[in-house]
């Protein structure tokens, strides 16, 4: 089963230290069947017994909710991020994994919040196990201890918080970041972007939807220009970012079965530069989050 549209590159807009180039898909639209925002009736919390790599999440609401790779929680016992996308059911309870990022923290209330984050590119990185030593080869477990180094490197270069939270990191900076991107917005019927940093195209997210790409888009240039503030200034071909998606296409995605119904997860490596991670419902692709995994922001190197 390919569950892969095709994909479809624009031409590029210069949004600070990012090229912005937007992916369109031949996919059909159909009716938004998920919601990306917690409703009042969801809920996020620690376990029972709260550990640091997991969290449930109990949607008693009618409409699934889609959790995605790189999300930002805020509260609980400490700040959090979501390590893969999910889709939890309505009526439904899951638990979810997660990696945190606040180190000097592991008290306070039971209850998280969706930050208006996504985690930056070496977080993500480091979710996906890709490091500079690891030379491009992916580690099946998150480390929580390298995820920890990348935040405490973001805070060396840009203001440490007083419990080492990206998430209060991202926070304070966030009006710079906006003001760097110039205010680009997704064109008309989009439902994809590739954006470049340094260089050389660094993630690809897909999204089932046009609305779902508008929801996240502040927060995947957002968080995509905090690297950028960590290295010079460079636009990136279209060449390389055509090229970026040649092997994209070429790389085999397998699917194994996640907890809902129809739903699978999607995984996918081209040595040592492709990494891709989805989820679909049944031959519906929902979202698709490809790193560069030589890129520098993504190897934090």
């Amino acid at each position: 089963m390919n569950l892969l549209p095709a994909l479809h590159l624009g031409a590029p807009t210069q949004a600070g230290p990012l090229t912005v180039f937007p992916v369109w898909t031949d996919a059909p639209v159909t009716p938004l069947a998920y919601r990306t925002s917690l409703p009042a009736h969801a809920r996020v919390d620690e376990l029972d017994v709260p550990v640091v790599g997991q969290l449930r999440v109990t949607n008693a609401g009618s409409t699934p909710v889609l959790l995605l790779d790189g999300g930002l929680l805020d509260g609980g016992w400490q700040h959090r991020v979501l390590t893969r996308s999910v889709l939890v059911d309505a009526q439904a309870q899951q638990v979810v994994e997660v990696a945190c990022v606040e180190q000097n923290r592991w008290a306070g209330g039971r209850d998280q919040r969706l930050a208006r984050h996504r985690a930056p590119l070496a977080v993500r990185g480091a979710l996906r196990g890709l490091g500079a030593e690891s030379s491009g080869l992916h580690r099946a477990n998150v480390d929580q201890g390298d995820v920890w180094q990348r935040v405490s490197r973001y805070e060396r270069e840009l203001g440490a918080t007083a419990t080492s939270s990206l998430v209060e990191l991202q926070s304070r900076l966030a009006a710079e970041s906006a003001a760097a991107l110039n205010e680009t917005r997704p064109l008309y019927g989009q439902r994809g972007v590739l954006i470049g940093a340094a260089g050389h195209p660094v993630l690809l997210e897909v999204f089932d939807d046009p609305q779902t790409l508008t929801e996240q888009w502040d927060m995947l240039l957002s968080a995509a220009a905090l690297d950028a503030r960590l290295a010079p200034s460079q636009p990136t071909p279209g060449r390389r970012a055509r090229e970026f998606v040649k092997r994209l296409v070429a790389t085999p995605l397998r699917t194994a079965n996640m907890p809902g119904k129809a739903v699978v997860a999607i995984e996918g490596e081209d040595a040592k530069l492709i990494s891709a991670r989805g989820i679909a419902v049944e031959s519906r692709l929902l979202h698709l989050g490809v790193l560069n995994a030589a890129h520098q922001f993504i190897l934090a190197a």
